[in-house]
């Protein structure tokens, strides 16, 4: 009975004879012998390192006081007659994000949550910045917010401008509402973050892949406006995802990945600004999975 090494070394040699060429040579050896020796056990372990810190955490007892001193912030400037920065955080959306933060992460969840809130104001345009990271505890960044694309289906008129908002699959628009940071991980995109939503208006952003990323400047610019518009494309526009710059990537993953709090709504000062509604479509009943019956069997399979 003929090994089966020499099955193979036959086959070998009659491909090699019918392919004109040489007979090929025996494979390598693919690793060296491996050989253990023994150590003293003192060695310093290697341990994973993540992006930056984890958030701060913040209990939910302290948040209405939080939510007093942010808002103070505002009537305090109104009151004293002071002029509001040209970048501030519109009232009415910083209402919208504390309510939602406190039915999601206080009243329905653990009772801590992070630290830091973030918020989108879809009201404005995508060349504007108008993605903020609010600190509860001291206020900051109510003044310093940053670019983010929206959905390409949210604006099909190319102005700039979001128009609709949807849930539904492969629709390409943004979706409205809360949304729990989770984990990164490796995509087209390079290194990206997951989101699950957390109301009805966002519910199926897990099954349609809308996440955080940025971009490689050599194979996409989001917000390089004048190459964008000479090539015919649309600026500030994603496939429904929030995309920022490349320098703001792993900043922005630090304060959501593994339990952070995004908001995205519409300021009440920009939308007025625009004059114009905007609708925003219905979750499907189905989501992206087809509904799943559960027949009552015998028992006797």
């Amino acid at each position: 009975m003929q090994r089966p090494g020499g099955r193979f070394a036959a086959y070998r040699n009659a491909l090699c004879a019918v392919l004109g060429i040489a007979s090929l040579a025996a494979p390598a050896i693919a690793q060296s012998e491996i050989v253990f020796a023994p150590g003293t056990g003192d060695a310093t372990l290697i341990t994973a390192q993540p992006i930056g810190p984890a958030f701060k955490r913040f209990s939910c007892t302290g948040f209405q006081e939080a939510k007093a001193k942010l808002l103070s912030v505002y009537s305090g400037e109104q009151s004293e007659g002071l002029a509001t920065p040209q970048h501030r955080l519109d009232r009415s959306l910083l209402d919208e994000t504390l309510a939602s933060y406190e039915k999601h992460v206080c009243l329905w969840g653990s009772g801590s949550g992070p630290s830091m809130m973030v918020v989108v104001d879809f009201a404005k345009r995508s060349s504007d910045p108008r993605l903020y990271v609010v600190d509860l505890e001291s206020g900051e960044g109510l003044d310093t917010p940053v670019v983010v694309a929206h959905g390409i289906g949210s604006d099909p008129d190319d102005d700039g401008y979001a128009d609709a908002f949807g849930n539904v699959y492969e629709s390409w628009m943004s979706s409205l509402g809360a949304a729990r940071g989770g984990e990164l991980y490796r995509g087209r995109n390079g290194l990206s973050l997951r989101l699950d939503g957390l109301d009805p208006s966002n519910s199926a952003m897990r099954t349609r892949d809308i996440v955080v990323h940025s971009y490689a400047a050599e194979r996409r610019r989001y917000f390089n406006y004048s190459l964008m518009s000479a090539r015919g494309g649309k600026p500030g526009t994603s496939e429904g995802c929030f995309v920022v710059e490349p320098h703001r990537r792993d900043w922005l993953y630090d304060r959501l990945r593994d339990g952070g709090f995004l908001y995205a709504g519409l300021g009440k000062q920009g939308m007025e600004q625009r004059g114009k509604p905007v609708p925003v479509q219905s979750a499907p009943t189905q989501s992206a999975f087809q509904q799943v019956l559960f027949r009552q069997g015998t028992g006797t399979e």
